[in-house]
């Protein structure tokens, strides 16, 4: 079974703000020093937040697992992220991608949406991917908070 979701949240900070934040190896700092209770940890094991990146997070009480920067498009501002060992593809997953692009709306705000493609067998697994949304709707709301400081 293939599956979409998508969120997006408007905020007031221009589009290169926002970008500065989500397409940079900084966005990984920011959610652990944030959000503790949602990322525990996350550790650069190959790159500098460019594509090809690999980084393995640690969510409390769960086994970490490794993601990977597919592509990070400063132009279009859009970073897609990959799990690429563990986490969902070690619970029946094929396939796990986070995408989020920042939407310039004008010089003062902008839209960051978050779309998440997954793809597996078991379809009482979807029911994980819906909790996942509700921790990165989390992550979007604490990330404009900071922004619109």
């Amino acid at each position: 079974m293939l599956g979409k979701f998508s969120e997006q949240i408007q905020i007031n900070a221009s589009a290169t703000e926002v970008w500065n934040l989500y397409g940079t190896i900084e966005f990984a700092n920011f959610v652990v020093e944030k959000l503790p209770h949602i990322v525990e940890k996350v550790e650069v094991i190959e790159g500098n937040g460019g594509a090809g990146s690999v980084l393995q997070v640690s969510l409390p009480g769960n086994a970490p697992y490794k993601e990977k920067y597919a592509s990070v498009d400063d132009e279009k501002r859009v970073k897609e992220i990959e799990i690429v060992e563990g986490g969902y593809l070690d619970i029946g997953f094929n396939f796990y991608r986070i995408k989020f692009e920042v939407i310039e709306n004008d010089d003062k705000s902008s839209i960051l949406k978050l779309t998440i493609d997954f793809e597996t067998k078991d379809v009482e697994k979807v029911h994980l991917t819906i909790g996942n949304l509700q921790a990165f709707g989390a992550i979007l709301k604490a990330s404009a908070d900071y922004l619109e400081k």
